[in-house]
């Protein structure tokens, strides 16, 4: 018997959708701002020698004051916290978005350009502009988030192409990038991969792996077919980042993390399943006085539901009521 279709998602289900995704973006935004904060920090006392400003700050002609870049820095912080907690949207999501895309590309304007964020930067944009608007439609956010994930993943692949078609079907041109990269961090006495090192020494390995990744990459406007399409295609593109950690030893926090594919995934069906888990058994609730504290147990001026309501009034919403004892 064939699996029953995916249906499409509603209004309200895409709404809902939308919100999660906007929560786990910013999060994921804000804490990349905190782990890296003294990293960022620092880049305002690099050698000026060092500046090649790209992207929208290819104009500047000099580094920015250490004050002013510092003041940016920590500003998109609390802009962050304030976008994922959905607080004054209009405002906060068109600033957090401008701090964040200046902020990432003043961090690759020294010499170094790091392609991770470059998703997160765009995905951040495109919910910054539309939850900016008064009137935003849920859905076809959704489906432009989606469009702008599978973009980034073509482009890779598209470049692999440019770069020798045929030598990256055959595996040797991934063979020498696992190569290269593991040899130059055991030479630096950085982290390496011992499975990439060991894989080397087998040419048979990469040509299955090389023709893998293209069908990943350009085969990622699949996902916007059908829902359950999206989900195949997210199952192999996570698959592939954790065989580059794996071979590599380069973690793509984004979409290993799963928030870079949140557009094409369920997301609205948590909270449903989370609500009628706790209609099933309230007792396993952090919320369980809600439904105890009714007329139920109004009545009951003893037992866990005197205990409960008890317990509520003093505010003590997560702690669990004790049992009742052999006559509650």
């Amino acid at each position: 018997m064939s699996a029953p279709p995916i249906a499409a998602p509603g209004p309200d289900a895409m709404a809902e959708r939308l919100r999660l995704v906007r929560m786990l973006a910013g999060a994921f935004a804000t804490g990349y701002l905190l782990v890296r904060l003294p990293q960022l920090l620092a880049l305002g006392g690099y050698d000026e020698a060092r500046f090649e400003p790209v992207g929208v700050l290819a104009g500047l002609e000099s580094p920015l004051a250490p004050a002013l870049w510092g003041a940016l820095v920590l500003a998109a912080i609390p802009l962050g916290v304030a976008f994922s907690a959905g607080r004054r949207l209009a405002v906060t999501a068109p600033a957090f978005a401008l701090l964040l895309l200046v902020v990432t590309t003043y961090r690759n304007s020294w010499g170094q350009v790091f392609h991770t964020e470059n998703l997160l930067v765009l995905q951040v944009i495109v919910l910054a502009v539309a939850l900016a608007l008064p009137r935003p439609d849920p859905a076809f956010v959704i489906r432009l988030l989606a469009l702008v994930t599978v973009t980034t993943y073509v482009v890779s692949g598209v470049a692999k192409l440019r770069s020798g078609a045929w030598d990256w079907v055959a595996g040797d041109t991934l063979r020498d990038q696992v190569a290269y990269d593991n040899l130059r961090k055991a030479t630096l006495g950085a982290p390496y991969s011992p499975l990439g090192a060991w894989a080397v020494g087998h040419a048979w390995i990469f040509p299955p792996l090389a023709v893998a990744t293209l069908a990943v990459e350009l085969g990622a406007p699949l996902a916007l077919v059908r829902p359950r399409w999206a989900l195949a295609w997210v199952a192999c593109a996570w698959t592939f980042h954790l065989g580059v950690l794996a071979l590599m030893a380069i973690f793509f926090p984004y979409p290993l993390l799963g928030v870079a594919f949140a557009p094409l995934l369920p997301l609205e069906r948590i909270p449903r399943w989370l609500r009628r888990r706790r209609a099933r058994d309230p007792a396993r609730s952090p919320l369980r006085y809600r439904s105890i504290v009714g007329p139920t147990s109004a009545t009951t001026a003893s037992g866990s539901g005197g205990a409960a309501a008890a317990a509520l009034r003093r505010g003590s919403w997560f702690k669990r009521p004790p049992r009742p004892g052999p006559g509650g």
